[in-house]
């Protein structure tokens, strides 16, 4: 995969493969069969009528004696048994629930019960993130709110999309910067306050983000990348979003990692906020 790509056309790619995924590709080129003219058959002779040899007369036969009056009438052939109903097919909706928490928390709750162990992508605030269902067709998070809207949105592998929205009153009152890559990279975000991991293993091609709560807009943090034998001499890319008082700026993050010599290190790109909104007037 070229790395140097938008992270965000990647993105739009993996919920088109997702669909895609669900189909066998087959093929439909036309095979024709050679044709060997085949001789005309010439027409069979004619049939001869040989001399026949006559057959002795038979005898004729007693006709057999008329059953008896009161002899029990056949019994009916009996009736086919009554097919059995058809079970009526299982009303299986995809629910989802939110709300959202003091905290600039949402919260969400999505059933699915003939969906169970089946992979989709979550989008909001401009990230997006793979997760499963359970065994029953169910999933429980909450995640940190990026915008006041509240929007989230669910999209399985078949195209079955639902959605929902929870406002977040208090989004005015926090500062989080969110960072998302793609499975095969890693990426580390530091600062002073709590930081949650979002996404699993769940599709093709996971998709994974951290999401750092700072306690003030001008709060120090940085990104790091390990040098490890997969990231090693190559350019890994994420994708940033800054969450400003419910404000968002999208950047692209490109690091170039060293060769495999500092195997065990970490490139560390330091306050990449101001950096963003500069590229984002761009």
């Amino acid at each position: 995969m070229d790395r140097r790509r938008n992270l965000a056309m990647i993105v739009a790619t993996v919920a088109v493969a997702l669909a895609a995924g669900q189909y066998l590709q087959s093929g439909t080129a036309e095979s024709a069969a050679s044709m060997t003219p085949v001789p005309k058959a010439d027409p069979p002779p004619p049939l001869r009528l040989a001399a026949a040899t006559p057959l002795a007369a038979h005898e004729p036969q007693p006709i057999l004696a008329a059953a008896k009056a009161d002899a029990a009438p056949p019994a009916p052939p009996a009736r086919p048994a009554e097919p059995a109903p058809l079970a009526a097919a299982p009303d299986c909706p995809v629910k989802l629930d939110l709300f959202s928490s003091p905290d600039a928390t949402l919260s969400l709750s999505l059933t699915a019960p003939c969906r169970p162990d089946q992979g989709f992508v979550l989008r909001h605030g401009g990230i997006a993130v793979t997760y499963q269902t359970t065994a029953t067709g169910s999933f429980f998070l909450d995640l940190p709110a990026l915008d006041p809207a509240g929007d989230i949105s669910l999209r399985f592998a078949d195209g079955t999309e639902v959605a929902a929205a929870a406002p977040v009153p208090d989004m005015a009152d926090h500062h989080r910067l969110a960072v998302q890559w793609l499975d095969g990279d890693s990426f580390t975000v530091s600062g002073d306050g709590p930081v949650t991991t979002l996404g699993t293993r769940a599709t093709v091609l996971p998709m994974y983000a951290q999401v750092i709560t700072l306690p003030s807009a001008d709060a120090p943090l940085s990104i790091e990348a390990p040098v490890t034998p997969e990231t090693c001499g190559r350019e890994m890319m994420a994708m940033a979003v800054y969450s400003d008082a419910g404000r968002l700026t999208v950047a692209d993050l490109s690091i170039a990692l060293p060769d495999c010599d500092a195997e065990g290190g970490f490139v560390v790109l330091n306050n990449p906020v101001p950096d963003m909104k500069l590229a984002a007037q761009e």
